[in-house]
């Protein structure tokens, strides 16, 4: 697998797809992503299309095929700052949000917390004000929203058809907010499932006492999922990205 990216990579002013044609987008870099499903999505849409995490992708690259021969995309194990400078035409960020968000408020005040909190809102920065004409920026609801602005929006996968409630907040420079109908009208189709109802779930068996639980905190095979698994993009909102802001960007030129 091909975990840097060279100068050779960067010398077409637009960049080859693999059938050897010029991109029709442009080049796309997916930071903080190690799952691929981003990537993916973009790559079939006719993008040059790069994911960038510390960990190693799930999703198979052209670089690193799976057992059919296909690949979706290339992926750099590294830090995202290192490649934010080299000529990005989007750029979609998942900045880590253990420290940015509300849902570890019982740990807020925790030692050493603070400056950890500085340093990954520090990050959040780097990437919405990357060298890049196009970017977006994703978390969860927390303190950005406070020390930085409101996101421009906030949806959840049941918008774009996935029957799941995950709060996401986009904040967004260039690119338009994302489409969504939660109910037919004279001019659009629905585009949302039904508003998704949360799991019953035992916390202590002793007492009986139930909580509702949504995906982001679901127990599978009795246990919480793990913050990786939270992590993922749901696919119908990687989707909709994918086709909405790429119609944005061939129509604008």
């Amino acid at each position: 697998m091909k975990n840097r990216i060279t100068n050779a990579d960067l010398l077409p002013s637009a960049p080859l797809a693999p059938n050897g044609l010029l991109s029709p987008a442009g080049r796309v870099l997916v930071a903080c992503e190690y799952s691929g499903i981003v990537r993916k999505a973009f790559s079939l849409k006719g993008w040059d299309a790069w994911s960038v995490d510390i960990l190693n992708t799930d999703m198979p690259t052209e670089f690193c095929l799976d057992e059919n021969g296909n690949g979706w995309g290339n992926h750099i194990q590294g830090s995202a700052l290192d490649v934010l400078n080299d000529r990005w035409d989007l750029l979609i960020a998942f900045p880590p949000c253990t420290y940015l968000t509300y849902a570890g408020m019982r740990n807020w005040y925790d030692e050493g917390r603070a400056e950890k909190r500085i340093k990954a809102a520090d990050f959040f920065m780097k990437m919405y004000n990357a060298p890049v004409p196009l970017v977006c920026v994703e978390n969860p609801q927390g303190i950005m929203s406070k020390i930085f602005r409101e996101p421009d929006m906030v949806i959840h996968p049941y918008y774009f058809g996935e029957r799941e409630m995950k709060r996401t907040c986009l904040w967004l420079r260039g690119l338009p907010k994302l489409e969504y109908h939660l109910e037919d009208n004279l001019f659009n189709v629905k585009t949302a499932t039904d508003k998704p109802q949360p799991k019953r779930v035992e916390l202590c068996k002793k007492t009986g006492r139930m909580k509702n639980r949504y995906f982001t905190d679901t127990i599978v095979n009795g246990k919480l999922k793990s913050g990786l698994e939270k992590s993922k993009t749901f696919q119908s909102v990687a989707n909709a990205m994918a086709e909405q802001w790429t119609a944005f960007v061939l129509g604008s030129r």
